[in-house]
């Protein structure tokens, strides 16, 4: 399991939709509470209109007295208990989550360019598999119309489904491969096009009080 280190305690990474959760415990625990449980129950408590589902849960999880509920929080829902309370740590905390978010949002921004690359890969793989394979298709299409004397003989010594491996299967591999290329082309273009957009607007500055 991923951890995250703040001065000296270390929290679990949860994985949840491909962000990062931490448990309610372990965000007590780097707040300094005594009883950590208790004290980010009680802020949560106190404050849970503030929380939405993207900030907070209960999951099953399994522990020493065995499978229980327990609450996590996103790296948002963690800085917003981290501004709700008021420990020595709780402004290093908020700025701790901070950083940690923004490296885990600049990562979600190149996700797209990166899967687009690998896609263009791809592409270029099944354009070079596609070229071979119609220039098969083409001569089994010649084989048949213009030298039916050598299917003949291609079915009797050689073995009749290579000829016909080079007709329908050939030619519905070809359709297939055609419209993949064509999606994934369009897919990349407009990930593209909206990775440029974004470059050109400004970045919000952050709130360095925060």
């Amino acid at each position: 399991m991923t951890t995250l280190t703040f001065q000296t305690t270390t929290l679990s990474v949860i994985n949840q939709h491909n962000q990062s959760w931490l448990l309610a415990s372990e965000v007590g625990k780097a707040l300094g509470y005594p009883h950590p449980i208790k004290g980010i129950q009680k802020i949560y408590d106190r404050h849970a209109d503030e929380f939405t589902p993207n900030m907070t849960a209960l999951i099953n999880m399994q522990t020493n007295g065995g499978m229980q509920k327990v609450r996590i929080f996103s790296l948002r829902g963690a800085h917003l208990i981290g501004m709700l309370s008021h420990t020595k740590v709780a402004k290093e905390f908020r700025k701790w989550v901070l950083d940690i978010l923004d490296r885990e949002t600049q990562q979600q921004e190149h996700l797209p360019l990166a899967e687009a690359e690998a896609d263009e890969e791809a592409i270029r793989i099944i354009a070079n598999l596609y070229h071979s394979l119609n220039g098969a298709y083409e001569m089994g299409v010649k084989i048949r119309k213009e030298y039916p004397h050598l299917g003949r003989d291609i079915d009797k010594f050689i073995g009749g489904h290579y000829l016909y491996n080079l007709n329908m299967p050939t030619e519905n591999a070809l359709e297939r491969a055609r419209k993949y290329v064509q999606a994934k082309s369009e897919r990349i273009m407009f990930i593209k096009g909206m990775l440029s957009l974004l470059e050109q607007q400004p970045k919000p500055k952050r709130l360095t009080n925060f």
